[in-house]
């Protein structure tokens, strides 16, 4: 455990060097000058990566929604199921569900963080379904859990975060379809260094932590904690010492301040030159236009706080183990799954007033500036070859004088 801390530490003391050398891209590493810090810097990505691959798998008992309410179960539930319906659950493609059809002004994006650095994909065992309402301005946020284990439309059973390496953005969306009856109409998929990044260029975060993690990320109390990109990442990936559903509520509740602390006037502006540097490594199928064109309706919902979550939970899963390889995943329950999903759509319904605050952000946003009433230049002339000895005016604009 103490050889596990140390190479942790050591990892983040590379990267921080990065960090201080600009955004830190790990395929720019030529931005170091001196050639030694750019080796140091890539053993220390190989030593993050190995650092991951060594994670603890998931636990027979696999946790709780809320952790102070909930103990684990004494006996597996896998045992309710006999031999021959635990084979058939887990190999038998099951039918697709109903499908949910939200009204056409519901907009939903799924939101994937991959369990890699870039450039690899990784399996996304972040995976958020984000639905929104431009007129009402609400959102909701649903948590769908990395081990649900679902019909990859071509590829058979298995894991949900599996599906995006296997066959990109279409076939995640055909087998949200298939197996949970929606169908995203946008995606975004962030690595785990965007994350980091991201984050420092904000200038960190202040994350209102209501379950302490005394033991983990260098320790994490109760209230109000101002967090860094690393330990921000740390603190939306622990599940050592709590759970996969734990894990998938603190995100919600991370994304949610990084939200609010991105769509303030000061770090709007900086949205162009952000989108141009992530977009390297940040993969989506939103342009930079699209994203302006939701500001509106995102500083609407941070003034009227109108996120809210949403969670696949212990409740409406099966924890089971697999035949062949004795893997952990989760039977998913799809009557209680639709009414979650329905239960979130409902929630987009409810309009909320605008402040006068608001207000007058979005008139700034959205007012078109008036045309000033400078008076033409007067022109200048120039001789003209084509008319012999004649002067043709001509209007040339007057050059801006350098340091102007």
């Amino acid at each position: 455990m103490e050889n596990t801390a140390k190479r942790v530490l050591l990892v983040l003391f590379g990267l921080s060097i990065l960090t201080a050398c600009g955004r830190g891209d790990p395929k720019e590493i030529n931005r170091f000058s001196n050639q030694d810090a750019a080796l140091s810097f890539s053993k220390d990505v190989k030593l993050l990566k190995e650092t991951l691959k060594s994670e603890p798998p998931l636990k027979a008992s696999l946790g709780v929604v809320e952790e102070e309410s909930i103990k684990p179960p004494t006996s597996s539930p896998a045992a309710e199921l006999t031999a021959t319906e635990l084979t058939s659950a887990t190999s038998t493609v099951p039918p697709p569900v109903n499908t949910i059809e939200p009204s056409q002004e519901i907009e939903i994006v799924v939101l994937l963080g991959t369990d890699y650095l870039s450039p690899t994909t990784g399996r996304t065992d972040t995976i958020i379904l984000l639905m929104l309402n431009r007129r009402t301005g609400n959102a909701s946020l649903i948590s769908v859990p990395r081990d649900l284990y679902i019909y990859r439309p071509g590829y058979g059973m298995g894991r949900i975060n599996t599906v995006f390496a296997q066959g990109g953005p279409d076939l995640l969306f055909e087998a949200l379809e298939y197996n949970l009856g929606i169908r995203p109409d946008h995606w975004a998929l962030a690595h785990l260094d965007d994350f980091i990044y991201f984050v420092n260029d904000l200038g960190g975060i202040d994350v209102q932590v209501s379950r302490p993690l005394p033991y983990d990320c260098g320790g994490v109390p109760t209230g109000v904690v101002h967090m860094d990109g690393y330990k921000a990442l740390c603190y939306v990936r622990e599940r050592k010492t709590s759970s996969d559903f734990a894990r998938s509520k603190r995100q919600q509740e991370v994304l949610s301040v990084l939200f609010d602390r991105f769509f303030t006037l000061e770090n709007i502006i900086k949205l162009p030159d952000w989108y141009a540097r992530y977009s390297r490594s940040m993969k989506t199928d939103f342009g930079l236009l699209d994203l302006l064109d939701y500001l509106p309706f995102a500083l609407h919902l941070q003034d009227v706080n109108g996120i809210q979550g949403f969670q696949i939970g212990l409740q409406d899963v099966t924890p089971v183990r697999l035949p062949e390889s004795g893997a952990s995943v989760l039977l998913p329950d799809q009557q209680k799954i639709e009414k979650i999903l329905q239960e979130a759509v409902n929630a987009l319904a409810a309009h909320r007033p605008t402040s006068e605050v608001l207000a007058t952000r979005l008139f700034w946003l959205t007012a078109t500036p008036t045309q000033s009433q400078t008076p033409e230049p007067e022109g200048t002339q120039v001789f003209d070859p084509n008319d012999g000895d004649k002067l043709t005016p001509s209007w040339t604009p007057t050059e801006r004088p350098e340091g102007f």
